[in-house]
Order: structure tokens, then C-alpha cells, then sequence
């Protein structure tokens, strides 16, 4: 072979070994939501989950219901004897997305009377 040819093969070689791999398919992941409460009878919490898309979301032992009008906006209410710790499980479809997640409380309510609770006195938090 010719000094041309050999070069014309490491130049090759050289350039396909510094490809990357094809990005991998997104990997689907599940995102908690803890809640944190002052109150001791919150019934009812309207909360906004922001930043892609949701594909489900689960709360076992309690009444939800779900908006999706926009795209990457997901408005849950969650119905029931809300008490801190894990309130729902968010399944997104795309792992890698996770930290443009962001969850923000909009109303609480008190269980029994429904009075409307100041929701700066709450939090929410999304863990892996």
C-alpha cells in the first residue's frame, strides 16, 4: 500500500473513533412528590407541574384529576386526608428532562369546610 493510502486509513480511523454513539432513546423515569403541610385537615390541593411533558400521574389513596391543555403544563387537583410526605408519583417520559421539572402549589383547601388556605405556607419538592 502507498504512504496515501495508509494515511488516507488513520485519518479514517482517527475521524470514526471520534464519533460519539447515537444518543440513546429516552428512558422513562418517575419523579416524587413530597408535600409538606402546616395544617393537620388539608383536604384538597390544585397544584401546576411545569417544564415537559407528563405522561401519568398516581396518587394511591386518593381522588385526582388532571388538566393537560398545554403541552408541557400539567394541572393535578389531589382530593382526600392530605397529610405530609409523598403526595403523588409523576411519570415523565424522558429521564435526562428531570431537572426541568418544577412543581408549584396554587390553592389548598381545609378538609370538611373547604376554606381556602394561604399556599406559601406549604411545599412541594420532586425527588428521583
Amino acid at each position: 500500500m502507498s504512504q496515501g493510502s495508509h494515511l488516507l486509513r488513520w485519518a479514517l480511523a482517527l475521524s470514526l473513533g471520534g464519533c460519539s454513539a447515537e444518543p440513546s432513546a429516552p428512558t422513562a423515569a418517575v419523579l416524587n412528590l413530597q408535600f409538606t403541610t402546616p395544617a393537620d385537615d388539608d383536604g384538597a390541593v390544585l397544584l401546576t407541574i411545569s417544564g415537559g411533558p407528563v405522561d401519568s400521574v398516581e396518587a394511591p389513596g386518593f381522588l385526582l384529576h388532571l388538566d393537560r391543555r398545554q403541552a408541557n403544563t400539567t394541572r393535578v387537583i389531589v382530593l382526600g386526608d392530605i397529610e405530609p410526605g409523598r403526595l403523588a408519583r409523576i411519570h415523565i417520559p424522558d429521564e435526562r428532562q428531570t431537572p426541568r421539572y418544577t412543581v408549584e402549589i396554587n390553592q389548598v383547601a381545609a378538609r370538611g369546610s373547604y376554606a381556602q388556605r394561604s399556599p406559601a405556607a406549604y411545599g412541594l419538592t420532586l425527588t428521583p
